[in-house]
């Protein structure tokens, strides 16, 4: 049976390319089980795609047209193309990235690295792709992450992108300064309303989906008066915010404010009835991104001489970013004195603190969940120890143990984050007219969502790849 249905796919492959040069029509998957993420599923499903469109979804009865190529997948599991609702493009998994965290400039500057990261994105496509995930949400980047949210849709190779471009933070111009790369920064200092205003209005007028702000500061009546210029500006430009904001005041300082999207947990305490007010009458999508730190504390262990553990059936992880962390110890020698002791010495604490703060996101996303909270599914992918791809799984399967049920974790996955984007009228979901973006599983994802580490090909604009095979991939 298994050698039937990998001949069966390694046919639709080549049908699905072939399409136009054998006057077919369309192709249909028959037999899965179907769910469209928008929390229905289908036994013995029919998916009928055209060219790169969804023209039916339907069960067992479905009439499928002449001259529709059919492919049995029976025994499968089909749903939506995973979203990750939070990645960072200019950052590589490591620390020559991150020089606020462990600074390696000396060895490998910051300017060759983001050059790379600019010009080299495929590499991180295929990662995603090859996990299952057809969308990607940058909230907080270079401007010319940009770009990619322009061109990603049209490339079948590619995750279509949206990107929200420069954070606004009142962060000291000295401490941001570090990402400043030839003129271009991922960061604008918000010292005034007028130069909070300029920003959003010319992240705006660059095409940015939306407007994200880095850190709140409750009590510092400056910020405030410069907060809600930016706040007011935002609405004027038709855009949105997007929230950085961990602790509980400042996440309701957010949402005060008018914040759509946070991109991180409440985690410094339990959130209350106040918080659950705002998010239902902002409408507020809340993003936990529950493993994100626990990579950081993988990663300065890896550079203490630890392995650290890329878990990767199907080496997804490309070969740059596996030999950084491999290799991670060879960077201790440039760290100073004063940081190796600091991170050794640091490192129990750290781990404890992770542990109390994981307790805090988990019982936060619960309580979102139960009173009906807009939930997606988000990585900060990119940061030291949280890569591009495969920390989908680590993430979607912490938010399991908080005690969400898989079936809904799937419309988390796949309908929010396309909702989080504002591309929900293009994919998402499985239903006629939306881009033919899909995964097939060998295991059922509603049974337990670590079944979508079974993915065994993924459809994005109606071309099937198997996630296996690298070569599938490449142009």
């Amino acid at each position: 049976m298994k050698y039937r249905l990998l001949f069966q796919f390694f046919i639709l492959f080549f049908t699905c390319n072939s399409i136009a040069q054998n006057g077919i029509s369309s192709v249909a998957l028959k037999g899965a089980t179907l769910y469209d993420g928008n929390g229905e599923s289908i036994q013995n499903a029919v998916i009928i795609i055209n060219n790169d469109k969804i023209t039916h979804v339907g069960n067992s009865e479905t009439e499928i047209p002449e001259n529709t190529q059919i492919i049995d997948v029976s025994g499968k599991y089909i749903m939506p193309g995973l979203v990750d609702a939070h990645i960072h493009f200019f950052q590589t998994g490591f620390f020559d990235s991150r020089p606020d965290a462990a600074d390696l400039r000396d060895s490998i500057p910051l300017e060759e690295v983001i050059k790379y990261q600019k010009n080299n994105p495929e590499r991180y496509y295929q990662s995603y792709l090859r996990s299952g995930i057809t969308a990607v949400y940058d909230v907080g980047d270079y401007m010319w992450t940009l770009d990619f949210q322009k061109n990603n849709d049209m490339n079948p190779l590619a995750p279509h992108t949206a990107s929200a471009g420069r954070l606004i933070t009142p962060a000291p111009e000295q401490m941001i300064g570090i990402f400043d790369v030839n003129g271009e920064s991922t960061f604008v200092h918000l010292g005034s309303e007028e130069q909070g205003r300029n920003a959003v209005r010319e992240n705006s007028k660059a095409g940015t989906t939306g407007i994200k702000i880095w850190g709140f500061s409750p009590g510092d009546e400056e910020f405030l008066k410069n907060i809600n210029a930016v706040a007011e500006e935002i609405k004027n430009q038709d855009n949105k915010m997007i929230a950085h904001a961990t602790n509980l005041s400042e996440a309701k300082m957010a949402m005060k404010l008018g914040a759509e999207l946070l991109v991180h947990s409440v985690e410094d305490t339990l959130i209350d009835d106040e918080f659950i007010q705002l998010m239902k009458a902002n409408k507020t999508i809340y993003n936990p991104t529950i493993v994100v730190a626990r990579g950081y504390y993988n990663t300065f262990k890896a550079v203490l001489g630890e392995d650290f553990v890329i878990d990767d059936q199907n080496q997804v992880v490309d070969s740059k970013t596996r030999h950084m962390l491999e290799n991670a110890a060879e960077f201790r020698k440039i760290l100073s004195e004063e940081r190796v002791e600091a991170m050794e010495g640091g490192l129990e604490t750290m781990d404890e603190g992770l542990k109390k703060r994981k307790k805090n996101m988990l019982a936060n996303l619960k309580k979102v969940y139960d009173e009906g909270g807009t939930i997606v599914v988000g990585t900060d992918a990119g940061n030291p120890g949280t890569l591009h791809g495969i920390s989908y799984y680590n993430e979607i399967e912490a938010m399991q143990e908080a005690g969400i049920p898989p079936s809904d974790l799937i419309v988390m996955a796949t309908r929010n984050g396309a909702l989080a984007m504002e591309r929900l009228d293009d994919f998402g979901t499985l239903e006629a007219g939306k881009i033919a973006d899909l995964i097939v599983l060998e295991k059922d994802p509603s049974a337990n969502i670590s079944n979508l580490r079974s993915i065994s090909h993924v459809m994005r604009k109606g071309i099937l790849r198997n996630v296996r095979d690298a070569e599938d991939f490449k142009n």
